[in-house]
Formats: C-alpha cells, sequence, structure tokens
C-alpha cells in the first residue's frame, strides 16, 4: 500500500462532509465514528459512513474509518456497520498494547470471512501513545498480522490522560513528553517497516505554524501527516512531496555509489556521503515508485 502524505478527518455524522470526500485531495480519507461523533450519533454516524463507502466512486483515494477504541462498547457495532462496505483501512484509536491489534485482526478476520473479503485485505492504522499505557506499550507492539500500515499519536487526548492543561509551548512546540511521544512512534514505525504518520495540528487558521510543524516531522523522518481540515490538505502534501531538486541529488548519489562498489564514503557535492545517506536517497526513490 502506497504511503500518504496527507490524511484528512471526516466527521462521520455530517452527511455533506462525507458526499465531498471524493473531491477532496487528501491521499487519504478517515471517516471518523470515534471523537468528532457525540454518543447519541453514533448508530445514525455507522449509517452515514457504510453509505459514503459504498457509494464510492471509481479511482477515489484510499477510505478509512476510524472507529471507537477497543475497550468501548462501541467497536463491535463499528466494524459490523463498515466491513460490508469493505473500506480500505481501519484506524484504530487508543492502543496501548500489541494484544490490541491482535484482537482488532481476529475481528476483521471474522468481518472479513462474513462479507467475502479476501483475509487480510483490511489494512489498519494504529493511533499509539493516546494514554500513559501507550506510552509504555510500544515496546509490545507488532505487526505479526501483516495489517498494520502505518502508526501515528495523540496529544490532545494524551494531554487529557496526563492532566496537563497544554501539550505546547508558548511558540508552538511539543512540551516534553509529547515530544517524547512522537519520537516513540516514529523509532516504532520504522523498526516496523510500516508509515510514520505525524499527528494533527489543531489550530487551523494557523498556516505558517501548520508548515513549520510539517517541515519539522519532514525533518524527523515522517512521511505524512493527519488533517482536520480540507485547507490544510495542500501545505501537507506540498512539504511532504520530494522536490525535483531531491529527487534529482538522491538519484545522483545512488548512481555514484552504484559507480563505485565496495566504497563506503564518497565526495558527493562538496561533502562526504556514507551509506546511512544512500539508505536515505534509496528509500526516497522507493516511496516514489509506489
Amino acid at each position: 500500500m502506497n504511503e500518504f502524505r496527507s490524511a484528512l478527518f471526516i466527521p462521520g455524522g455530517n452527511a455533506k462532509m462525507l458526499a465531498k470526500a471524493s473531491s477532496m485531495s487528501a491521499d487519504l480519507i478517515i471517516f471518523d465514528l470515534e471523537d468528532s461523533v457525540l454518543e447519541s450519533e453514533k448508530s445514525q454516524a455507522r449509517k452515514l459512513v457504510q453509505a459514503a463507502l459504498t457509494n464510492r466512486t471509481a479511482g477515489q483515494q484510499s477510505l478509512a474509518v476510524r472507529v471507537n477504541a477497543m475497550d468501548t462498547p462501541h467497536l463491535h457495532e463499528d466494524l459490523v456497520a463498515v466491513m460490508s462496505a469493505r473500506p480500505d483501512i481501519i484506524m484504530l484509536p487508543k492502543l496501548d498494547d500489541g494484544d490490541q491489534l491482535t484482537q482488532l485482526s481476529n475481528l476483521l478476520d471474522q468481518q472479513e470471512a462474513i462479507h467475502g473479503v479476501v483475509r487480510g485485505n483490511t489494512k489498519v492504522i494504529a493511533i499509539t501513545a493516546e494514554t500513559p499505557a501507550g506510552i509504555f506499550g510500544f515496546d509490545t507492539i507488532s505487526n505479526s498480522t501483516n495489517r498494520l500500515v502505518a502508526l501515528t499519536w495523540g496529544p490532545e487526548d494524551l494531554a487529557t490522560e496526563l492532566g496537563a492543561s497544554a501539550n505546547r509551548d508558548c511558540e508552538g512546540k511539543f512540551l516534553p513528553p509529547f515530544e517524547l511521544a512522537r519520537s516513540l512512534c516514529l523509532a516504532k514505525a520504522r523498526q516496523l517497516g510500516v508509515q510514520a504518520l505525524d499527528t494533527v495540528f489543531a489550530d487551523i487558521r494557523n498556516v505558517q505554524g501548520l508548515q513549520t510543524e510539517c517541515s519539522s516531522a519532514r525533518s524527523l523522518g515522517y512521511t505524512g501527516k493527519l488533517a482536520i481540515h480540507p485547507s490544510q490538505i495542500e501545505p501537507i502534501n506540498q512539504t511532504f512531496s520530494p522536490t525535483q531538486d531531491e529527487i534529482s541529488k538522491a538519484k545522483k548519489l545512488v548512481e555514484l555509489f552504484a559507480a563505485n562498489p565496495g566504497v563506503g564514503a564518497l565526495r558527493f557535492d562538496n561533502q562526504m556521503v556514507d551509506i546511512p545517506h544512500l539508505k536515505l536517497a534509496q528509500r526516497l526513490l522507493t516511496r516514489l515508485d509506489h
């Protein structure tokens, strides 16, 4: 499955926004049945999301559904409602440990069998570090079911769980506990070989702040970002799309090492480069091929 530069949340209870999903330029659309839907509206939201999935247009971007957490009474009903319409991805919030991924995979096995979907076709994106338990549970996460395609993280819920009055400082940078969660999510995604998606930027009017955070995330190693408003899609897509200069340099670096087999360090653009630089260039070019 291709990596996503941008992944836009659409409230599952908002029929007008659901109808506009196919016109959005986000690489991934996430129909949300969790935080954006009130308890009293979840049943109706499931019907709306099921209809939106069923009526998807040919060639439309990948579609995901954020279901409710494993420890809620809503998860089973969410899956029963949407799996008949065959979403590409199920997004699981508040992942505390690897056992929850296994439990979700077992539930997806059952639903795929019922609806004639090839076992394992439904992929998973997990939201980590939304709880203290989630921070300590990173070591238990694996991709043994081969369903996991990306990890992301959630500073808003984590702040609530920690009792923090803010997750950023006065300059908009993440405070230490949240920067830790961001780093752990990235490292775990890299260990598992899945995509690392950076979290949402909540201040939708602060375009400069969004661009700065996108650049920061990309420099760390994140390859995409979640969005909560259509206006955020273009800045996110632009930041996480390699420039022609980056592509050209990556190709030249790969060619340089290919022309000098067995050499571990070379001079390139007036600086010394070695195998880690080669791996970064290869990774960038691999993303373009997908």
